[in-house]
């Protein structure tokens, strides 16, 4: 499949928000809380859904049971997963924050083959193992006290994000994606009203700078970037659109350096590479076993 300089422009941009988020996390936490960013940054995000959901034609009409399940997921997904981002990302620097969540594709392929028991090799299970050495690495970095906290805290909203991953697909094959992405918003941000008071609180007293900040992770990275993604996947393979996603802890250590002075110590960044690599490997190696299997079954019923 040729694909045009539209589509490399809208994935280049894709990347770049999503990799900034990590960034402009570190600039909201200077004048709000954990709860309060999340809050004011999915308040933003789900305006702008609402947007482009209102906008989108030829709508499939949805359960309302439907739709709870939606909104219970999203509790998850995004209130439980950002909360947890942000509240990591009070120790963690941007690009190290980054490439926990880059190991998301292990975690996800892990909860299916023991939830799912989806078929597995040796390679497969290497990518497993060069993952998680490369996270001890991370751990046992610079810093070792302030940073496992934050790691572990991270590592719960990688399972967040890996659970939202296997849960979505089921949604997926009847409904748009904007149309499942909003509902599991909308269900995350009435989790984080919880943090309402807090962010009443502490958003006249914040700095413009911090505000700015939250402003634009509710536009560009959580409501525009995904309608690009959308774009991007209608004229692109997912499996080839997927692989780009592994540069985007390399663009968030990046401009974390760039925007923020931050430095990753030798170690935690050898670590972050080799846990990338790891998940390159085993989402490669069991994708190569699902097709095998599809292969198999096509010929079968030939026969």
């Amino acid at each position: 499949m040729v694909v045009g300089k539209k589509v490399n422009y809208a994935l280049s941009l894709t990347l770049l928000f999503w990799a900034s988020a990590f960034v402009g996390i570190r600039f909201g936490l200077a004048s709000y809380t954990p709860g309060a960013l999340a809050l004011l940054r999915f308040l933003i995000a789900s305006f702008c859904m609402a947007i482009i959901y209102l906008r989108l034609p030829n709508k499939i009409k949805m359960p309302w049971l439907t739709r709870i399940q939606l909104l219970v997921i999203g509790v998850g997904a995004i209130g439980i997963y950002n909360l947890c981002l942000n509240i990591g990302e009070l120790t963690v620097s941007a690009g190290v924050a980054s490439f926990i969540i880059g190991v998301n594709p292990v975690i996800t392929l892990l909860l299916s083959i023991f939830l799912f028991k989806e078929r597995t090799n040796f390679i497969v299970w290497l990518g497993v193992i060069l993952s998680l050495v490369g996270l001890l690495l991370i751990a046992s970095s610079e810093h070792l006290s302030a940073y496992q906290p934050g790691l572990f805290v991270i590592l719960i909203s990688t399972l967040m994000s890996s659970m939202y991953n296997l849960t979505q697909k089921y949604y997926l094959r009847t409904y748009h994606p904007i149309v499942v992405t909003s509902w599991i918003m909308w269900g995350g941000n009435l989790f984080l009203l919880f943090f309402l008071p807090d962010l009443s609180q502490e958003f006249f007293a914040a700095s413009l700078q911090a505000t700015l900040a939250v402003i634009y992770m509710g536009i560009f990275p959580a409501a525009v970037a995904y309608v690009l993604w959308c774009y991007v996947l209608t004229h692109m393979p997912a499996s080839r659109a997927s692989l780009y996603i592994y540069f985007l802890p390399l663009i968030s250590t990046a401009l974390g350096f760039l925007l923020l002075g931050e430095t990753t110590s030798f170690m935690a960044l050898l670590g972050g590479v080799l846990a990338l690599i790891g998940a390159v490997i085993a989402k490669q190696a069991h994708l190569g076993l699902v097709k095998t299997s599809m292969n198999a079954q096509a010929s079968s019923l030939i026969k």
